[in-house]
């Protein structure tokens, strides 16, 4: 140190004594000032000093923000999950109802009953239907007495022309005589056609006579139950008949759903499928697809044919949930690693590594189409490539050319 430096040393330590000897306080104050000030100053150029370290061929490394990401591999297809909804029905429905006219005289069921195939379901009024029947009967034996008596009257009638023949070759009758016997043989015969004609005309309306008895008995076609009746006693059916109870088939029950022809594809006929209902499984069996696409709604009909036994009523809705593969080139991505692009679009962020700093690197963007979307992965296709590495989350505080260092 030289003796200029040190007379302005002196100089100060005498200047700084005289103050505090004169004003303690506010000197102090002076001086912790003076020392905070240059603390501040001495920190600063460290750390400019550490940045100037940590910047090489321009890229300041210590600004690279810290990002998750995943490897991506090219796809040649995807599985999508396609939730079907179907209604339960019955295998059979119909309208059960009398097929000639009367008056309806006895209800045997009601709403809610369960029948069996055959069960009487309802009768109509068969008074006039008995008196006819023994009218019919008595025609019946009538004709076949008389049927009786021309087989009896052609029997007489064919031994009597045999003698006459006999007579006629040997000459002791006249030809007019023969002609006369003749013709009253052709007439027996004619009366015993008419006599047969007359008993099978009378069995015909006994036949008839029967199926109207039967047409008056409504019985159950299958088993099932009552859902709906139409009509009390009393009313009457007109010519043309009419619905008396709706009966479905509930034993046996099927559930109908129209799926795309993708979906199904991807169906097997005679496969066991599980359908939902509020909480409630239901085991079925798919018993066809129909072959052809319905025009309105686009779809194809498939059947499942539900197990016995199942707790499930007719026009309730289940659903069940498929697996469908779809064909199509394309990559898997976190949701939350696509960020809102231009025109449609949606991009994502893939690593470029730095020359040098195989830990850093810069963003660069990717223009992206979402074919399919997922609750937590999206499936999309566009500039990415099989090997790339994606930011998967935190697209929202990125930019193309941002610094960054993967975890």
């Amino acid at each position: 140190m030289t003796g200029t430096s040190t007379n302005k040393f002196t100089s100060l330590f005498g200047f700084i004594a005289s103050k505090l000897r004169t004003n303690p306080f506010s000197t102090i104050a002076v001086l912790l000032m003076i020392t905070i000030l240059a603390a501040l100053v001495i920190t600063r150029v460290g750390d400019i000093a550490s940045r100037a370290n940590a910047s090489v061929d321009g890229v300041d490394i210590s600004k690279a923000l810290a990002v998750n990401t995943v490897t991506v591999s090219a796809e040649t297809e995807y599985t999508t999950r396609q939730k079907i909804a179907g209604q339960v029905i019955a295998a059979r429905e119909s309208d059960h109802g009398f097929d000639r006219a009367g008056i309806l005289a006895e209800v045997l069921v009601d709403e809610g009953d369960r029948v069996k195939k055959g069960d009487i379901l309802a009768k109509l009024d068969m008074r006039l239907l008995d008196a006819r029947e023994i009218e019919v009967k008595a025609g019946l034996e009538r004709a076949e007495a008389m049927a009786v008596e021309a087989k009896a009257t052609l029997e007489r009638v064919a031994t009597n022309f045999d003698r006459y023949v006999v007579l006629r070759e040997n000459g002791h009758i006249s030809q007019a005589r023969f002609d006369q016997v003749k013709n009253e043989l052709e007439s027996a015969k004619a009366g015993e056609i008419s006599a047969k004609s007359a008993v099978e005309s009378a069995k015909a309306a006994l036949a008839a006579l029967i199926a109207d008895r039967d047409l008056s008995v409504l019985r159950a076609r299958f088993d099932g139950s009552v859902i709906a009746r139409y009509r009390d006693e009393g009313e009457p059916f007109g010519m043309s008949g009419g619905p008396m109870v709706r009966l479905i088939e509930d034993g046996k029950l099927e559930i109908r759903v129209g799926l795309t022809e993708l979906a199904a594809g991807a169906l097997e006929v005679g496969d066991a499928y599980i359908f939902n209902q509020v909480g409630r499984d239901i085991e079925t069996t798919l018993r066809s697809i129909v072959s052809k696409v319905d025009q309105n709604t686009r779809t194809v009909t498939a059947i499942f044919d539900v197990a016995e036994g199942a707790d499930v009523l007719p026009g309730s809705l289940a659903d069940m949930t498929i697996d469908v593969k779809v064909e199509g080139d394309g990559y898997w991505l976190p949701t939350e690693a696509l960020a809102e692009s231009r025109r449609g679009l949606w991009s994502a962020y893939t690593l470029s590594p730095v020359d040098g700093y195989d830990e850093y690197s810069t963003l660069a963007r990717q223009e992206l189409q979402l074919i399919y979307t997922e609750a937590d992965r999206v499936f999309v296709r566009g500039t990415l490539q099989d090997g790339d590495h994606v930011v998967a989350s935190g697209t929202h505080r990125l930019s193309q050319g941002f610094l960054v260092k993967a975890n």
